[in-house]
């Protein structure tokens, strides 16, 4: 135990002067009295801080682009939605990355919103509505219980995200009953998929459901 020579206060642990006095110490260190926790070398603040920095770089880098072309390249636009997309992406990583259902689930909605953003953007020709937002649907709900399932994972902590999907995935129906959507085999089967899937699980797994009913909204 280490002692100090002017107050002779002994002193637990290893330390280079007297806590008190800010004299030399003698004796024999020990280890210190509480464990010292490893500090994070790449937070999660870090890597979002690290993510701001490199949109903005990129952004001043397309302004100076702009400025000496004397006009907006056609890559522009889209250079700088990818680039806002990849920021929000590694926010939400970040933010939910100690649940993976969440995380997927929030990329996936902010996914399609952005697919259908750009379409109209480009044109709208209509491949947003066309293709990505069933197949996003469908996928979604797959790969759900492909997580859970892989996590082992009761069906009851998953069931609500399956139910939501195939909610919104009827929400497709809106561009078919305006005639928006001129291609509409991928939109009927993709939500007749969810709808199907869903309803072998009430019919196969009603107990689950009703249990994650009642956990999440008292019913």
């Amino acid at each position: 135990m280490q002692e100090c020579s002017r107050c002779h206060v002994e002193i637990r642990g290893n330390k280079r002067c007297c806590p008190l006095c800010g004299g030399p110490v003698t004796g024999e260190p020990e280890n210190p009295a509480f464990p010292s926790l490893p500090k994070k070398k790449f937070s999660r603040l870090s890597a979002v801080r690290l993510a701001a920095f490199l949109l903005i770089a990129f952004l001043i880098s397309d302004g100076a682009v702009i400025y000496l072309t004397g006009g907006v390249p056609s890559w522009i636009p889209l250079s700088v939605l990818s680039a806002l997309v990849g920021f929000v992406d590694i926010c939400v990583t970040m933010y939910y990355r100690n649940n993976v259902l969440k995380m997927m689930h929030v990329q996936v909605i902010v996914g399609i919103i952005l697919s259908l953003i750009i379409d109209m953007v480009t044109g709208w020709h209509k491949w947003s509505i066309h293709w990505v937002i069933p197949v996003a649907f469908v996928g979604v709900m797959v790969t759900t219980t492909l997580i859970g399932i892989g996590l082992k994972m009761a069906l009851q902590e998953f069931v609500l995200y399956l139910l939501m999907d195939t909610v919104l995935s009827l929400l497709q129906w809106i561009f078919l009953l305006r005639h928006i959507n001129t291609f509409p085999i991928p939109a009927v089967a993709g939500s007749a998929a969810c709808i199907l899937m869903f309803i072998g699980i009430l019919i196969f797994r009603w107990r689950d459901f009703s249990s994650a009913s009642s956990r999440y909204f008292n019913i």
